[in-house]
């Protein structure tokens, strides 16, 4: 699919949108706004989870991972457009959140920060984070969203770096409080705006191996923000004040797990075992065991994933000196064994045959229920 065709289906309004803009139009207009609400059919608005500000049972506390995510979990990116017209509703999710304004603008507000955000900019927000996003005529807002519990299986080699982006994703896996967004200006930016493109079309095609490829497209995303903004990324100015040297201390766990001890990790940073045993708790939430016994079983995950590495040599590698001791460890943190867990990974490689053929869905408030854009 190329451009043309990908923008056109981009730019038709779906019923979802339709809704929405006769709801602005009637709360513009202001008479006659409360007889036109009577005139709403609930029954519709629950079905295709439309969402109603002045029916606060139609607004979801949270939104969550399994709304757009296939059980199985081999999808962990969700490729969707903005429904035009939305209200702003300030809601928060349990996922990340990363979307760019491909044409028109939009008002973002997260906490006491309100910007107008414009073609080629991108935003990621944290989970958790409560923001809402205003799009108030038929601009295209494409959103991108990330399982957090798997983002490590797609951009480990992001999370390696001393980075604002690495910062960014590395104080949510191992903070107690992380940045809450990143804000990127990449105006006239051709490569971002066709990788927004690529995203959206093999969202519609849907040919084999295509989840694999937005795998690729979201990892040369971040890429060119690493090459081309990271000097003028914006960050909220109330940013806590922990988040910076918690991922400091993680990324030196993941290269050091293996061997790592408190008193080595002190000598490093140049702080007593005790200070540095506070400092891990403070900034992460976890003890300096437990945040190592995270680490080195992501770690096990990865090899588990991606080589043939018996388990032996696998629970050697991340840290453990006996498989017994890691068989046991691991099963004890994830439910399986890492046999099991290997099988289900195989499992679960998407194929020309094994790929989920979900249409790309407009923003509702659950996948089950929300239509593709004709």
């Amino acid at each position: 699919m190329n451009e043309q065709q990908v923008l056109s289906r981009l730019r038709q309004l779906n019923e979802s949108e339709i809704f929405y803009r006769n709801y602005r139009l009637a709360k513009a207009s202001g008479a006659g706004f409360d007889e036109y609400l009577e005139q709403i059919d609930r029954n519709k608005v629950y079905q295709e989870n439309l969402l109603v500000p002045e029916w606060k049972d139609t607004i979801p506390p949270e939104y969550l991972e399994d709304w757009y995510f296939s059980a199985d979990r081999r999808e962990g990116i969700h490729v969707f457009k903005h429904n035009c017209y939305t209200p702003a509703i300030p809601h928060h999710h349990n996922f990340f959140e990363m979307f760019f304004v491909l044409e028109g603008h939009c008002i973002h507000h997260v906490g006491e920060n309100t910007a107008v955000l414009h073609a080629g900019d991108l935003c990621l927000i944290q989970p958790k984070v409560p923001h809402s996003l205003d799009v108030n005529d038929e601009s295209i807002i494409i959103d991108v969203l990330i399982r957090r519990s798997t983002f490590r299986q797609y951009f480990y080699s992001i999370l390696q770096g001393d980075n604002v982006l690495s910062n960014f994703f590395m104080s949510t896996l191992y903070s107690k409080s992380g940045i809450d967004y990143l804000l990127f200006h990449a105006q006239n930016d051709p490569d971002l705006h066709y990788a927004f493109i690529d995203l959206c079309g093999e969202t519609f095609d849907q040919e084999a191996y295509y989840t694999v490829l937005i795998n690729a497209i979201v990892t040369r995303v971040f890429v060119l923000l690493l090459r081309r903004y990271m000097s003028s990324c914006e960050l909220p100015k109330d940013k806590p004040a922990d988040s910076e040297i918690a991922s400091t201390l993680a990324r030196y766990l993941q290269a050091n797990a293996a061997g790592v001890t408190l008193a080595r990790l002190a000598e490093d940073f140049h702080y007593s075992p005790e200070y540095a045993s506070r400092l891990i708790k403070r900034s992460t939430g976890q003890t300096f065991i437990q945040l190592l016994t995270s680490i080195r079983l992501e770690n096990a995950k990865q090899l588990l994933r991606d080589t043939t590495l018996s388990v032996m040599d696998i629970a050697l590698q991340v840290g453990y000196d006996s498989s017994e001791h890691f068989i046991r460890t691991f099963r004890k943190h994830t439910g399986s064994t890492p046999s099991e867990y290997r099988h289900l990974c195989y499992k679960s490689r998407p194929s020309s045959q094994q790929d989920s053929h979900q249409s790309m869905p407009d923003r509702g408030r659950r996948t089950g229920t929300e239509k593709s854009v004709k």
